[in-house]
């Protein structure tokens, strides 16, 4: 029902809900008809509800999609690349070992010991110290003879050997190098000597003998040194010589005479690289000398075997 009609406004006026529309304008925009003013139209839902104001309507929730899955990682693909190279590096000498027959190893029963040399001991372990930092910085796993000098444990020849044998988780290095020193007029620039195949060693008394055999150990010496002597003669700027053993006689009172190294003897399966430098004076060598002996080394090294070259642990690349 209508409660009234108003007309003084111009206005006209419906119950809930109410839309006020200007007098003389049609409902739909149109223009007005004969000048009839026509009723609101009800513009509410066809329920109650949508009409009455105590009904609260209540928002449609907004729905948030869901987010996207992941995109799962791509598993990395890996492959192994190289292994590690061991190299067993024997600062000669460091203490005064008496000599007796090695208990096992290549030179097993053979007589050996050790000696103190003085100012060389100091020397080739300042040269040890350089060459196994060069070397592990360049990706190399390096094991010492012996861990300070003087030698604490007083390692005998033939142990070394064994430990070189030994040095790669129980197999045999890749490479060993001694080091020495010798005065100039003994061996000049320097000298290298490498496995001899048919190299003995011979005790002095009691007949016992041992010959180093393995074939392919000699010719992997062999090829190692020859780079040594070719790096070492440039850094040096002189002739180094190379020779396959070395002569040991009776009359050095070692325990044994023969014509090859007890730490090579000893290590059958490790190619050996050792070496002598030459000092030019009797109280050894100069800070430079001991620099570039080092650092020639180093570099013979890296040319003769890289460091993912050996046998040591398995070096594993992914991408």
């Amino acid at each position: 029902m209508l409660s009234w009609l108003g007309r003084a406004a111009g206005l006209l006026v419906v119950a809930c809900p109410l839309v006020l529309i200007p007098a003389g304008a049609a409902v739909d925009g149109s223009e007005p008809t004969n000048g009839v003013i026509p009723l609101a139209t009800n513009v509410c839902g066809s329920e109650a509800s949508d009409c009455d104001p105590t009904v609260r309507q209540e928002p449609t929730p907004q729905v948030s999609p869901d987010p996207p899955e992941p995109t799962p990682e791509a598993t990395p693909t890996c492959q192994v690349t190289g292994h590690q190279t061991v190299v067993f590096l024997d600062p000669g000498h460091g203490a005064n070992v008496t000599p007796q027959p090695a208990t096992s190893g290549g030179s097993e029963g053979i007589v050996s010991g050790e000696s103190a040399n003085g100012v060389e001991d100091v020397e080739v372990f300042a040269v040890a110290m350089k060459v196994q930092a060069a070397l592990e910085e360049a990706g190399y796993l390096v094991v010492l003879s012996r861990q300070a000098n003087p030698d604490p444990t007083g390692t005998a020849l033939w142990q070394r050997g064994n430990a070189a044998e030994a040095a790669n988780d129980g197999q045999p290095a890749d490479l060993a190098i001694s080091i020495h020193t010798d005065l100039a007029s003994s061996v000049g620039a320097g000298q290298i000597y490498y496995n001899k195949l048919g190299g003995y060693r011979q005790n002095n008394s009691g007949g016992t003998r041992q010959t180093f055999t393995n074939a392919q150990t000699a010719a992997t010496a062999e090829r190692y040194a020859v780079v040594f002597q070719a790096v070492r003669s440039a850094d040096q700027e002189g002739t180094v010589t190379i020779t396959a053993g070395h002569e040991f006689p009776a009359s050095r009172n070692l325990g044994s005479h023969g014509d090859i190294p007890i730490v090579m003897l000893s290590a059958p399966s490790v190619p050996w690289i050792y070496n002598e430098f030459g000092r030019t004076y009797q109280g050894g060598l100069t800070e430079e000398q001991i620099e570039l002996y080092a650092s020639s080394l180093v570099r013979a090294t890296q040319l003769a075997i890289g460091p993912t070259e050996g046998t040591g642990q398995a070096i594993t690349t992914c991408q």
